[in-house]
């Protein structure tokens, strides 16, 4: 147990500047005081001091006790980085890893790639597993590096391009942080774009980078190109954080994430709701079987606004209120699964 705030500074203090001490341990900090474990510190926290082989091999037979990895300002390099990841790949029980300011560039890039995408696979489930789980809010049993935190190092485009593709794949990461990494358009254009398959990703960290317009993210949570495209936008990301002064584009991404926040089924739906509002014209391109426009008027009206239902209502064929006065109509599995579309 911890006796002083001295003695938990002692616990994560390293031999490295004050200055880069306390960025890279704040983050693991704050979700330690989230979790409620501040009495079992010494045990969930590990800050080792090298690379050693005790502690490789601790990785590689799935010690219970290293949960969380501080392992930040140990200049591994692209070179330590890799041992270290290939020592991660049969571990169940590293949840969170610093690996903040440790001059990692593209090579070390890649093999970080890796290990999301072989934790991916290997705690993949079946579709229907998949959408149960969103579906129904539950937590999956998998387990994997949950937090990983990579600010301060010299990604650049190529690099995060590799963590972006992981990301695709691999459905167990809640939180990355890539401030201080040189991320310009490109790089963020990829990450933006393969977000787009990832559903568990919740935080993101974007500071002190190179990009100029947040164009690719708020594209990633609201894609209006096509009704398809809106479905298959990102609906899990619920913050993101960035540098100030983006301004107009800033409040937008805020908006779409704050529905995001909503939860993955009703942020879906109201995004939905949103891109049919704006041309209602599109609703009736659909098709729709003429008995299922009460379901959507229903969800319109959850998720959209009153103008949005009276602009539906008005194109109504007359056949529709005609068969609500005689008690309703039937339908069968599949006309609902049309509707659960939207």
């Amino acid at each position: 147990s911890i006796k002083s705030t001295s003695s938990f500074i002692s616990i994560l203090s390293t031999k490295s500047s004050p200055n880069h001490t306390r960025l890279s341990c704040y983050p693991l900090f704050t979700l330690l005081l989230r979790d409620g474990r501040m009495k079992r510190l010494r045990r969930v926290i590990y800050t080792p001091t090298n690379l050693n082989q005790n502690l490789l091999h601790r990785l590689q037979n799935n010690d219970t006790t290293l949960i969380r990895i501080i392992f930040s300002c140990r200049n591994l390099g692209n070179t330590g980085v890799t041992t270290l990841m290939r020592s991660l790949e049969g571990n169940t029980h590293l949840s969170a890893l610093d690996l903040s300011s440790n001059r990692i560039e593209t090579a070390g890039a890649l093999s970080i790639a890796s290990l999301l995408i072989y934790q991916g696979r290997s705690n993949c489930c079946d579709s229907d597993s998949i959408m149960s789980a969103i579906t129904n809010n539950t937590t999956s049993s998998s387990r994997g590096i949950r937090t990983l935190i990579l600010g301060d190092n010299n990604l650049h485009d190529d690099g995060v391009n590799a963590i972006a593709y992981a990301l695709e794949t691999n459905q167990l990461l809640e939180s990355l942080m890539l401030d201080d990494n040189c991320i310009g358009a490109r790089g963020l254009t990829v990450l933006a774009n393969s977000l787009r398959k990832n559903y568990k990703l919740e935080r993101l960290h974007l500071k002190h980078n190179s990009f100029q317009s947040l164009a690719p993210l708020i594209a990633c949570l609201f894609n209006k190109s096509s009704l398809d495209d809106v479905v298959e936008s990102n609906h899990s990301l619920k913050h993101i954080f960035l540098d100030c002064g983006y301004s107009y584009e800033s409040s937008e991404l805020e908006a779409l994430l704050k529905i995001n926040r909503l939860g993955r089924m009703e942020a879906r739906r109201t995004k939905v709701a949103l891109y049919l509002e704006e041309d209602l014209g599109r609703l009736f391109e659909l098709d729709i079987d003429a008995r299922l426009c009460p379901e959507v008027l229903g969800i319109l009206a959850q998720s959209g606004s009153l103008n949005g239902v009276f602009g539906v209502v008005k194109n109504l064929p007359w056949a529709i209120f005609t068969q609500c006065d005689d008690g309703g109509v039937d339908l069968c599995e599949k006309d609902y699964m049309e509707v659960e579309y939207l």
